[in-house]
């Protein structure tokens, strides 16, 4: 969200009212694809602007003070320098904000996601340029169609429901491609928009939510936080993030998150090969969750088969719109009348058939949904698990233990865990040792001091520790035991009694072997064993 247009056309408002009748006393790069404007605000107090360019990670931060280096920095368009600040503004229909100099010359930052660049202009002559400069000097930048502006446009179709119906049917009736369509929403912003959406269709509600959301854009709640995987995050919606820390306006968050990604970037360059290539499997994991949705998929099937079912039922009616037909809805005569896009060269019988075929092939999917994302929630538990018996290590560790570990931290992933995860919740996940060796191994090497430790009393078998749930997770415990009452000898029991306190709590005996320990400040659960869900 750093990089969208909301955020871009605040910032620009911010540079303004900061560096207007001001000074650029320089431009320089002293690190690759690194650019720095270094200005005097009209108070005289010095400020830099960085760029980045080519940067998935962060676009653009002000701070206070000069700092440059004394080596290795190179001085960029001298011609510029001492020049004083007119003004500040984005581009009404991208992400391109024009720093406009007195002497007639211009700073254009391009804000693209991977071909960011910055220009030194004369009108709309390339005078230079960061990237690409020997190519691109000289050429002339195309001028700027006039039309509405993107917040001319959103604004407009937010004050219009029927303008925001001719979109929808534009696309006929397709609600991804619509929110594909509305001005200046990145992917980001269209997945926000779709994941508020749910699973109600009509333009109603459809526009509804797009206004709030536009409002959210508009009147920003500038924050920070961290996601699942610990990486910086920035929103300016009003929803919070997890670890969320608010700032008073927009380049305050922007210097913030930029710093905090920085740091964090150069962190993880330097983790573990293993333990790096685990968290990213676990992102694209949980990307990939993001997307399935088969209750969605089961809603379009029947919203499908509906529409074909009330074209059947409406064959005597005159097609007076080739690209649509509004009818009466007879499965739910209370709601409104129902407008079904349909295909201009294809009659209504026909119509109903494409509609019918789209909601079997609908519902083909649902299972292939189902145990895909069985199997992805599966395989993150146990990633999830595999990284928290990893401990946080700084980077001068983790050269060292990469250093120590060589070519071993080349081995494939998919080495064999010494315990079976199973998913309580959303926020829960049981381990369950393999045999004694892989007890010892997941209690004294994978559970933390304060995990639930659990096992069956009076007999042998497995190791249970329970990440994510404290002594107050009542539910949850009592749904571990029963697991761990089954993974143990005394299975096919009526009732079994099972142990559990916290791991902290749990230490290796003298001459005991391996998978026996001592247990201390233990509570006990008669449960019934329950074999867990495949």
């Amino acid at each position: 969200m750093f990089r969208n247009y909301f955020t871009l056309f605040h910032a620009a408002g911010e540079l303004h009212e900061t560096l207007a009748r001001g000074t650029l006393t320089g431009v320089h790069s002293q690190e690759k694809n690194q650019l720095v404007l270094s200005f005097l605000n009209r108070a005289g107090e010095p400020l830099e602007l960085t760029l980045f360019i080519r940067n998935p990670k962060t676009a653009l931060f002000m701070r206070s003070g000069h700092h440059r280096k004394k080596k290795q920095s190179a001085s960029l368009w001298h011609i510029s320098e001492d020049d004083t600040v007119q003004s500040v503004a984005i581009s009404p229909v991208d992400r391109e904000i024009t720093i406009t100099l007195q002497s007639g010359l211009s700073i254009m930052l391009q804000l693209f996601a991977t071909n960011s660049n910055a220009f030194l202009l004369e009108k709309r002559t390339v005078i230079d340029a960061f990237k690409n400069s020997t190519i691109l000097k000289g050429t002339h930048l195309p001028e700027q169609q006039e039309s509405s502006s993107i917040i001319e446009q959103l604004d407009s179709l937010a004050d219009s429901l029927a303008d925001f119906e001719e979109l929808l049917q534009q696309h006929n009736g397709d609600i991804e491609h619509t929110v594909a369509a509305l001005p200046g929403f990145d992917r980001k912003l269209q997945r926000e928009l779709l994941t508020r959406l749910e699973n109600h269709h009509p333009a109603t509600a459809l526009h509804s939510h797009f206004r709030t959301l536009l409002h959210e854009l508009q009147n920003p709640h500038i924050q920070t936080g961290r996601n699942q995987d610990g990486a910086p995050e920035f929103s300016i919606l009003h929803s919070p993030l997890n670890e969320s820390l608010q700032h008073e306006n927009i380049l305050q968050g922007l210097a913030a998150y930029s710093i905090a990604t920085l740091r964090h970037t150069g962190t993880a360059m330097q983790e573990p090969p293993l333990r790096s290539t685990l968290k990213e499997r676990l992102k694209k994991i949980r990307k990939e969750l993001q997307t399935i949705n088969p209750d969605a998929v089961a809603a379009e099937a029947q919203k499908n088969e509906i529409s074909g079912h009330l074209l059947i039922a409406s064959l005597y009616l005159e097609r007076t719109r080739p690209e649509s037909i509004t009818l009466t809805d007879i499965f739910s005569p209370e709601s409104p009348p129902r407008t079904i896009p349909l295909q201009r060269e294809l009659n209504l019988q026909q119509n109903a058939e494409h509609y019918f075929q789209k909601s079997s092939k609908g519902k083909g999917k649902i299972e292939g949904l189902l145990k895909r994302r069985k199997k992805l929630e599966v395989e993150a538990a146990e990633l999830e698990a595999e990284l928290a018996g990893m401990t946080a290590e700084e980077p001068s560790d983790a050269r060292q233990r990469r250093k120590s570990t060589g070519s071993a931290a080349q081995k494939k992933t998919a080495e064999r865990l010494p315990f079976k995860s199973i998913r309580i919740s959303d926020t829960i996940t049981l381990l369950i040792g393999k045999n004694a060796a892989d007890n010892n191994t997941l209690t004294f090497q994978h559970a933390r001091p304060n995990d639930i430790w659990l096992h069956a009393r009076g007999t042998s078998g497995s190791h249970c520790v329970l990440k994510g749930a404290s002594p107050d997770h009542s539910d949850a415990i009592q749904k571990a035991a029963a697991i761990a009452a089954w993974h143990s000898k005394a299975k096919h029991s009526g009732l079994v009694p099972v142990i559990y306190t916290l791991k902290k709590h749990v230490r290796r005996g003298r001459n005991l072997p391996p998978g026996q320990v001592v247990v201390e400040r233990e509570k006990v659960l008669m449960v019934k064993p329950e074999k867990e869900l495949p």
